[in-house]
């Protein structure tokens, strides 16, 4: 081999040295560039993962404080009519008290007893209907809790009444005011042990709530 050849012949050699050496060189940039690109990925969706799961915890937060406060409006909606149904039975119960002093030589005036007693009626009325808005926001077994109460309180409720005829009629006052006092006293120690329950529900949904 001349010369001339042999120096063309290492020029090629040379040119294909660089030409693999620039492939290798390109293929490594690019495996790098592709995995700095996996990474860069899989980061981001771990950033938006972890943004996802903040925006799921905050809703999940929001929704169960949400339904607290509907539980919870619930709950004094209908402790309010109740305790207004018993209000009225002893406003009426204190007004047949002078009726039946009224009855038995007290002078004066005899009190209107139709009056408060429609009042009575219309607030039991409400609180059937106090009673469907917390069935839809409690679950069954507070709302039988909630029905037995409303029980009670339509039993005084027509103790009271029973009373009240008792005094219209001038018939014996005697066996309907027991039975009036009893039924009303049931009445209160169940308003009281219904309210119990509710503060106590109440209070564990938000202790679960901000776990």
């Amino acid at each position: 081999m001349d010369q001339g050849a042999a120096a063309i012949w290492a020029a090629g050699i040379g040119v294909g040295g660089v030409v693999i050496t620039a492939g290798m060189g390109w293929y490594a940039a690019r495996k790098a560039a592709a995995a700095q690109m996996k990474a860069a990925q899989e980061t981001a969706a771990a950033q938006v993962e972890a943004a996802l799961a903040g925006v799921r915890e905050q809703i999940s937060g929001q929704h169960q404080a949400a339904l607290w406060q509907v539980r919870r409006e619930a709950y004094a909606t209908y402790l309010g009519q109740i305790q207004a149904v018993h209000m009225g039975i002893l406003h009426l119960t204190s007004l047949c008290m002078v009726a039946i002093d009224h009855l038995g030589g007290v002078p004066g005036e005899p009190p209107n007893l139709a009056e408060p007693r429609q009042q009575l009626l219309d607030r039991f009325t409400d609180l059937y209907f106090r009673e469907s808005a917390l069935h839809l926001a409690v679950d069954e077994a507070e709302a039988e809790q909630a029905e037995a109460l409303r029980r009670l309180a339509g039993r005084a409720v027509e103790d009271v009444g029973e009373l009240v005829e008792a005094i219209y009629t001038h018939h014996n006052v005697g066996p309907p005011q027991d039975a009036s006092e009893i039924s009303r006293e049931e009445l209160a120690r169940g308003i009281k042990e219904w309210a119990a329950n509710a503060r106590s529900k109440l209070r564990m949904t938000d202790e679960r709530s901000e776990l």
